[in-house]
């Protein structure tokens, strides 16, 4: 998807409402503001809510010129992201197949049959309903058989919205203290150039209390992880930029230890193994009561959360990986 269709796409009355409450503490009109974020998106490639995220109405031309915007991440994801992976990856069910020492959890394709269905159900009475294919959590919904009134029209829906099922992840008790109806993940950002990988960005995504989802697009707020101590560092932060010291519950971010960091590393770095071919990789990780497992991945991941938190922009890394891979790509060419 380009710029010319997120343009075509975007809710400019919802992100004018957003200037207009915004222009009442940097106290500058949100008719100027709105003009401002088009010469955003011609010159930086910005989309509305990069301009929200990254505070852009209070940013200068040097300092917007260090961020990853929407277009720009779109512009790499050919070089990085490598499309013709994208089934591999974005399909949910492929992801299971391709990962399966990962992921490490019962899955049901509506494809195997409504006698499959009732055999899943069977084993797990409690379950997760998700799209084979989407983003930023939508769609995700927890589901007890015995609130099901119709298991076949369930069935049928799911072959209609082309959903599937997982077994319901049981959440490693101390890392449920900051949000436990939720199913609380990790987001892993790895490089990878050959058979070299190295993670360079960690966050914890914690749920609202209000769903299954964690997700920062769902309500969630996310905190930076220290990638040597495995601890959370800093405040959390919402989409909304709205910061806490602390969770839903009540529960400190600062100091707080991820359980099974190393296992987490490690299992990141074998999972990168699988297929070196994708450059850059976001990881989504839980941390279940027996250990961590991968609930997917993202092929050139959103920049929109490591912007965020660390309130700077890391253009400069990408760029960086950019350069490496073009590089290490020649090199292979030229044998």
């Amino acid at each position: 998807m380009g710029m010319l269709s997120f343009a075509k796409n975007a809710n400019y009355k919802r992100f004018y409402n957003d200037l207009k409450e915004i222009s009442k503490t940097v106290h500058k009109p949100a008719w100027l503001m709105f003009i401002d974020e088009g010469i955003c998106a011609f010159r930086y490639k910005a989309g509305l809510q990069d301009y929200l995220n990254f505070r852009f109405y209070e940013k200068s031309a040097k300092e917007r010129k260090t961020y990853v915007t929407t277009g720009y991440e779109y512009d790499i994801s050919k070089v990085l992201g490598k499309l013709e992976y994208a089934e591999f990856y974005s399909n949910k069910l492929n992801f299971h197949k391709n990962y399966k020492d990962f992921t490490k959890r019962d899955y049901f394709d509506p494809k195997d049959g409504y006698e499959k269905f009732i055999e899943f159900t069977k084993l797990h009475p409690e379950f997760v309903k998700k799209p084979v294919i989407g983003l930023g959590g939508g769609g995700v919904e927890k589901y007890t058989v015995s609130d099901i009134a119709d298991l076949k029209k369930f069935y049928d829906d799911m072959v209609k919205n082309n959903d599937f099922c997982e077994e319901l992840i049981q959440q490693d008790e101390e890392w449920g203290r900051l949000s436990p109806n939720s199913a609380n993940t990790l987001r892993i950002m790895t490089a990878t150039i050959g058979d070299r990988s190295k993670i360079f960005f960690a966050a914890a995504r914690i749920g609202s209390g209000n769903g299954i989802a964690d997700n920062f697009h769902q309500g969630g707020q996310a905190c930076l992880i220290d990638l040597k101590t495995g601890k959370l560092t800093g405040n959390g932060s919402d989409k909304k930029l709205n910061e806490s010291d602390c969770s839903v519950t009540g529960v400190k971010y600062d100091g707080f230890p991820i359980p099974y960091w190393k296992e987490v590393k490690e299992m990141v770095m074998e999972a990168c193994k699988v297929n070196n071919k994708v450059n850059l990789i976001g990881w989504d990780v839980a941390l279940t009561k027996t250990g961590p497992c991968i609930i997917e991945c993202n092929r050139c991941p959103g920049w929109d959360i490591p912007q965020v938190l660390t309130k700077k922009g890391m253009k400069y890394m990408v760029d960086d990986l950019l350069r490496r891979v073009i590089r290490y790509n020649k090199r292979m060419e030229n044998r």
